[in-house]
This record gives C-alpha cells, sequence and structure tokens, in this order.
C-alpha cells in the first residue's frame, strides 16, 4: 500500500462559509492546492471533518477555487454530526448552516475517508484554531491509528497578546493548541521568527520540541488582474489621485494608528503635497475606535470591500505602501508589494524582515517620527523613489525567488 497523505481542508471550507476574500492563512493553503507537486501527487487525499463529526470526509479538488461549491460541501458535512459533540464544537454563527444541514437530507452524503494508519500523514495547514474538538478528534485518531501528523502554524499572537483578540477564541485557541502539541510528529512555520518562537514556547510550556521546517512562501501567485487598471481605479473613484496603500485588516496588530498619526503630521508639514491614503481592509478584532477614526479622517479612503481580483490594480497604482504591524509571521502585504514592483515601507517586527527580502524599508513599529520622516523623503524625493522602483524590478528580474512548487515539494517531503 502506498502512504497516503491528508490534506485537512476543513478550515477552508469554514471559511469560506463566511468570507468571499482569503486572509492570509487561505492564501497559503491554496498556493500548496494549486501546486503542481499535490495537483499530480496520486497519494494525496483531500478531508474535512463536519463539526461534531468523528471521521473524515473526502472532499474533491475540483471545488477548490470555486467558494459556492466549498459552501455547499460545508452545508453536507453538517448531516452526520452527533448532538452531543456538535454542541461542544459549534459557535453561534454555525445555526443557520445546522439548519441547512439538516435540511439537506435529499442531497448525497459525503464519503467517508478509510483510517489511516502509522505509514500515512495527517497534514493541517494551521486553521485549526476555531474547532473545540480538533485537538480531541485528532488525539483519539492518532492513539486508534498512529497516523503521522504535520501541523503548521502561521503564528502565535493570540498567546503572546491576548489582549488583542475575543476572549472565547483565546481559551479555544490556547487550549487547542496546548492539548495538540505532543501529538505533533512534525511542525511547519512560515517564517524563522514563527520557527524560533514556537520552539522557546513548546520549551516553556515543558512540550516535546519535534522537528520544526520553515515553509518557502511562494512569489509567483502574484500575477497581473484580468480587471484593467483604470476600471479598478474608476470604481474606487481614485482615477485622478495619487495614494499610499495599506492593506491588511482593521485590529490592533496592524498598527493602523501609528500610521495615520505619521499621515497627520505629514500634513501638517507638507500640506497638499501628501497623497490620499487607501486603506484597504475589513473588519477584524476589536475594530471599532480604529474604525471611527478612519470614517473621520479627512484623507483617507476606506475601502472595506474590495474584491481579491481587484488588489494588483490598487497595487500597480500606488505610489508606495505601507505595513506597520506590530507583528506578523510572515507579511504578504509586504511581498505582495514587493512583487508587483511597489516600494514597500515596513515595520521591522516578527517576520516582516523575511517577507520583504531586503527590499523593504524598514522603521521600528513604535517609532510615528522615524515612519514619518521615511514617507516624506519618498514623498519629496521622485528620483529617490524611482531608484528603490528600479532597485525592486532588477532583483525581481535577476534574483532567484521560492514558487509555491518549491512549497508544495517541502510539505509532501515531510511525509517521507
Amino acid at each position: 500500500m502506498p502512504r497516503r497523505f491528508l490534506f485537512d481542508v476543513t478550515g477552508l471550507l469554514h471559511w469560506y462559509a463566511y468570507f468571499s476574500n482569503p486572509s492570509g492563512i487561505q492564501r497559503v493553503t491554496e498556493g500548496l492546492l494549486r501546486s503542481v507537486p499535490f495537483r499530480q501527487s496520486e497519494t494525496v487525499e483531500y478531508v474535512a471533518r463536519g463539526l461534531g463529526g468523528s471521521t473524515f470526509y473526502k472532499i474533491d479538488p475540483a471545488a477548490f477555487g470555486h467558494p459556492a461549491q466549498l459552501r455547499a460541501l460545508f452545508v453536507r458535512s453538517m448531516r452526520g454530526a452527533q448532538p452531543a459533540a456538535l454542541m461542544a464544537d459549534m459557535w453561534w454563527y454555525h445555526l443557520p448552516y445546522l439548519g441547512l444541514g439538516l435540511s439537506a437530507c435529499l442531497l448525497p452524503a459525503l464519503q467517508s475517508v478509510a483510517p489511516p494508519g502509522p505509514d500515512d500523514t495527517l497534514f493541517n495547514p494551521g486553521d485549526l484554531w476555531w474547532q473545540p474538538r480538533y485537538a480531541p478528534f485528532t488525539l483519539e485518531l492518532k492513539a486508534r491509528t498512529s497516523v503521522r501528523v504535520v501541523q503548521m502554524v502561521h503564528d502565535l499572537f493570540v498567546i503572546d497578546r491576548p489582549d488583542w483578540f475575543g476572549r472565547s477564541f483565546v481559551s479555544t485557541f490556547v487550549s487547542t493548541f496546548t492539548r495538540i502539541a505532543p501529538a505533533v510528529d512534525r511542525w511547519v512555520t512560515n517564517s524563522h521568527y514563527v520557527k524560533d518562537r514556537l520552539e522557546k514556547w513548546l520549551a516553556e510550556q515543558s512540550l516535546p520540541v519535534k522537528p520544526i521546517d520553515v515553509l518557502p512562501i511562494g512569489w509567483d501567485s502574484f500575477k497581473p488582474s484580468a480587471l484593467a487598471d483604470k476600471e479598478v481605479l474608476r470604481r474606487y473613484n481614485l482615477t485622478e489621485k495619487s495614494y499610499i496603500l495599506f492593506v491588511g485588516t482593521i485590529e490592533p496588530r496592524k498598527n493602523l494608528a501609528t500610521l495615520l498619526d505619521a499621515m497627520e503630521g505629514l500634513r501638517r508639514d507638507l500640506g497638499a503635497r501628501v497623497p490620499t491614503l487607501v486603506v484597504v481592509g475589513t473588519y477584524g478584532w476589536r475594530s471599532m475606535r480604529m474604525a471611527k477614526r478612519l470614517w473621520q479622517e479627512p484623507s483617507t479612503r476606506w475601502l472595506s470591500s474590495v474584491r481579491d481580483s481587484e488588489l494588483p490594480a490598487l497595487y500597480n497604482q500606488a505610489l508606495f505602501t505601507v505595513a506597520p504591524s506590530h507583528m506578523e509571521g510572515w507579511g504578504l502585504p509586504v511581498q505582495e508589494s514587493i512583487a508587483h514592483g511597489v516600494p514597500c515601507i515596513a515595520s521591522s517586527a516578527g517576520a516582516l524582515r523575511e517577507a520583504g527580502r531586503g527590499l523593504a524599508v524598514h522603521f521600528e513599529p513604535t517609532d510615528r517620527a522615524g515612519l514619518q520622516a521615511l514617507m516624506a523623503k519618498w514623498i519629496t524625493d521622485g528620483q529617490m523613489l524611482a531608484r528603490q522602483r528600479a532597485l525592486i524590478r532588477e532583483t525581481l528580474q535577476n534574483g532567484i525567488f521560492p514558487s509555491w512548487n518549491d512549497a508544495g515539494q517541502t510539505v509532501l517531503g515531510l511525509a517521507e
């Protein structure tokens, strides 16, 4: 029997049940799913666990990239749940899907997956934390089958800064993470920064420190959109404006307050020379205070419902981008900006230096004056900004950057 590689896409189904655009975790998951090693492998099985369920279901990879099909699969996964386990596994926002699932008796049931064995691998791409019963399910499966567990981790923000998140989410995250750790045979992180933080945390908790691999984040997914830049800019009334771009969820971790303070200082010093700030991002944890400020800023445009397909145009036409986060496990907006050839000013926190690969300019996240000075240079010195663009363009043309095929090969190699 060939070794089986079970790729757990439960979180992907759950995400697209409620959202139309991916976050960073879904982008990484989908990058792996699109990679040639995964598409060509005959050992990979895509599986999902229904809420309150005690088994995996088979997921047709043809549904990937189609949110409506993933939502339909999520509905069907609710049918086989055990009532007591379901109540322990669900949140209030699952109730509509529970009703849909119970009424979907005429739809065909999802096909159960044969239990894995000790030579098989179960891979979770790092989106398990919303599932209260993920840890008990995985521990029971491992005890029964001896399957190898490979677990990805994108960050430990909830442990490091619980004040940034909701109490129930913090409780579920910490409990799940602590319980699942002893069952993990190998970890995968998205950066060396997260790898070092994970090693330290495991040691602090007296948990076994198993091997940790760093996933090469692909640079080949940032392709031009089929939409014309002018069409997108016209939609958001940006055709006649020069603008600075921020992309990210509206939440305390993103440090938008420092950016807005720097923009106020720039307007005092430079007046009308300061471009508009365009903020692209939806509501996140504890976002109401910042949302109120964004709506009140006269020279800031907040675009809260931009489609993923529209992002390339907004990057392409930006003067430069700013990523001021207090903490990032990787920093996709930095990587994405550079990949589109757009200069980026990013904080030095977390893995943002790794994401920038020496092509972003960095500042300390608490240094508002430092950020303001860097922005002022690029606003007032067009030649300096042009040199930065030329450096990025030359490096992208001549450098060697990891692809999602490299990432896919890395993950599949862990099954060996």
